[in-house]
């Protein structure tokens, strides 16, 4: 049996995918919600950060390439440990919680939680520069 989880997917669209309901379209051809994060959209082009069970995602995704967008899955925030100092400058510009202070006072990502490839505020608020974007 299939263990499930949700995968987090970035699918970017273009000036000739941006205005044409391809997210609609897929959720109704292929019967799976997608948990739509993030989005950011406008005549030039778009993304949209989203959520899919892990056992409809390579079809959703599938779906989406053939429709002509580029979808990305990744990791969106590495924390290199010895670079940070635990200053919890990035844990109070998080919007999503997914960075926080442990009890030891150690700051802790929470990937599962990070929507860094649409926001990325951590990234500009460390001064160890210990936080990056993955691409």
């Amino acid at each position: 049996m299939e263990v499930e989880y949700l995968v987090r997917v970035m699918f970017r669209f273009d000036k000739e995918t941006v205005d044409k309901p391809i997210t609609s379209q897929v959720i109704l051809e292929q019967g799976v919600p997608i948990n739509i994060l993030s989005a950011h959209m406008n005549q030039r082009g778009g993304e949209i950060l989203a959520e899919i069970d892990s056992r409809s995602a390579e079809k959703v995704i599938k779906a989406f390439r053939e429709k002509g967008v580029t979808v990305d899955v990744r990791r969106l925030i590495e924390k290199d440990d010895e670079l940070c100092v635990d200053c919890g400058g990035c844990v109070s510009i998080c919007p999503m919680d997914a960075l926080t202070l442990d009890e030891g006072r150690a700051v802790t990502l929470h990937e599962d939680q990070c929507n860094g490839v649409t926001c990325g505020l951590c990234v500009d608020a460390c001064p160890q520069r210990a936080l990056r974007l993955i691409g």
